[in-house]
């Protein structure tokens, strides 16, 4: 399939179940406002603790849901699936965490503590080069963790989310050169864009809007906006899989 009638084919399946999508913007809300209210400085009583556990579990099932899009994407599904059995979208949730952990933000630390490590050994001064090209650093690092994340998910999603596959290197790289690096590098660049560039800018301009409110303008952000770019780039990174 190609890219241009896979994002034709995402945004249909976005708005194939408004029902689903709507409890996933509730979700998200939930967890955005619940946050605020548990933040670990105001963490300091019993109900506080509560509303933690509470944004936790739905934090995870949001990661669940998304695990599930993609496992269903890749059997051929062509709606979104439904919030059936939380307690499963909260297990496959723990395990997306463990992989996103593993395969993105520990190799991060890693790197930025080996570069530094490597610049002390050398006693050079790198400073000025990391100041200059850190966006350039950054983005690149971003890139190639994320495709490794995303060849962990789909490796998983064929092997009903089991967790060792997602750790199983030679069947991750095997999916990576299936699926092809441009794809993968192309939906890195889609969610890349999406939710970490446009959303922000939705999210502000809908605060900046006159007579709108920052509260309705967080409803809209969250419940239909955000959900929808979570579908959107959830679902294409299923579809690059699809027939592979």
């Amino acid at each position: 399939m190609k890219m241009k009638a896979m994002v034709s084919d995402a945004i249909r399946y976005a708005a194939a179940d408004w029902y689903n999508f709507f409890i996933l913007g509730l979700v998200l809300f939930l967890i955005d406002h619940l946050v605020d209210l548990s933040a670990p400085p105001l963490i300091d009583s019993y109900f506080d603790v509560l509303l933690f556990i509470i944004t936790l579990f739905l934090s995870l099932v949001e990661l669940g849901y998304g695990f599930r899009m993609v496992e269903e994407t890749v059997q051929g599904s062509k709606k979104p699936p439904s919030f059936h059995n939380l307690f499963n979208l909260f297990w496959h949730g723990v395990k997306e965490s463990v992989i996103f952990t593993v395969y993105f933000i520990f190799p991060l630390i890693m790197s930025v503590i080996s570069f530094f490590g490597f610049e002390s050994f050398l006693g050079l001064d790198l400073s000025p080069i990391i100041v200059d090209y850190s966006l350039f650093i950054a983005v690149g690092l971003f890139f190639a963790f994320n495709i490794m994340f995303q060849g962990a998910v789909l490796n998983m999603a064929h092997h009903d989310g089991s967790l060792t596959s997602g750790f199983n290197m030679p069947m991750v790289f095997r999916k990576i050169r299936m699926v092809g690096l441009k794809n993968m590098f192309m939906i890195s660049l889609i969610t890349l864009l999406l939710i970490g560039i446009l959303k922000g800018m939705i999210f502000d301009t809908f605060h900046e809007i006159p007579y709108l409110g920052h509260t309705l303008g967080d409803v809209i952000s969250t419940v239909i906006i955000t959900p929808f770019l979570i579908i959107f780039t959830t679902r294409l990174l299923g579809l690059i899989d699809v027939e592979k």
